[in-house]
């Protein structure tokens, strides 16, 4: 079953809560029965918000709500938008977290100096380093 990504749960107190793994290309998020996420309050429309992974790959994030909108990252949008490694979406008060898998990208190997094998790990745990610090950013906020 391939894995398009997760949905964190953010709990009132900041903490992660529930993991929720995209295995669809579609995510639905609602009050109603049929939707793979529900929000069990009275201010979420049936079908409030959806993430669908297009042909590229990408998760993109829809509003289907027009009296409460979703906000993305605490704004609100009317178009589309492609959704990034650590966005977070809120319905009302709720707050999600989208992750999406780390890709493992294959080392090449430029020469079979040390140093330039050295090189690269660093940078490789620099960009580690960078993603984890954002990540516990949005946690803290």
């Amino acid at each position: 079953m391939p894995r398009y990504g997760k949905i964190v749960v953010i709990k009132r107190n900041g903490t992660d809560g529930t993991v929720f793994p995209l295995t669809s290309t579609s995510c639905l998020f609602g009050r109603k029965t049929g939707c793979d996420l529900r929000v069990r309050l009275p201010w979420v429309s049936n079908e409030h918000c959806k993430i669908e992974i297009n042909e590229n790959k990408e998760a993109v994030l829809t509003n289907l709500s027009t009296v409460n909108p979703t906000q993305l990252n605490g704004a609100c949008f009317e178009q589309p938008v492609p959704l990034k490694h650590g966005d977070v979406l809120t319905i009302i008060d709720r707050s999600f977290r989208f992750e999406y898998p780390l890709q493992s990208t294959p080392k090449k190997r430029l020469s079979r100096s040390p140093k330039d094998e050295t090189l690269q790990q660093v940078a490789g745990v620099e960009l580690l380093h960078k993603q984890t610090s954002g990540a516990k950013n949005l946690d803290a906020s």
